[in-house]
């Protein structure tokens, strides 16, 4: 092996272990965003038939590759806002439960997180995504 070959060998090494660094550092993924909005059902807010109750609001990545664990938004029931400080921009499901006191969803599991037809795009930080639910939910 003549001197380029093992010059050229070295730099292909070099460049391979250099973009495996930088994708384990998460160079290669979308920005940090901050994103916030809210939750209506048919243009009115969420009702609530008890004061006791669970709303969450939940961003699974659309093509989950390792590390990207869905994010559970910060919520508020009472106005069906939802915040979420540090998230990447990219292609989102959205789940979304209201649970009751028995934890029965008033949405009937029909965005839950593995059959929601929710899909958003964060692109930006400071992002609003307000999300109205029809009066009739998805089958």
């Amino acid at each position: 092996m003549n001197r380029f070959t093992r010059l050229g060998l070295f730099l292909a090494v070099l460049l391979v272990g250099g973009l495996i660094v930088a994708y384990e550092a998460g160079a290669f993924e979308g920005r940090k965003c901050a994103i916030s909005g809210t939750i209506t059902r048919d243009g009115k807010p969420l009702e609530w038939p008890k004061k006791d109750g669970l709303f969450l609001v939940i961003f699974v990545p659309e093509n989950r590759g390792p590390g990207q664990d869905p994010i559970l938004a910060e919520s508020d029931r009472n106005t069906g806002t939802y915040r979420i400080h540090e998230i990447r921009s990219g292609r989102y499901m959205v789940a979304i439960h209201q649970f009751d006191e028995r934890h029965m969803d008033a949405l009937a599991n029909r965005y839950d997180p593995y059959k929601t037809p929710l899909r958003v795009d964060v692109d930006e930080d400071g992002q609003v995504i307000d999300i109205d639910l029809p009066k009739e939910l998805p089958r």
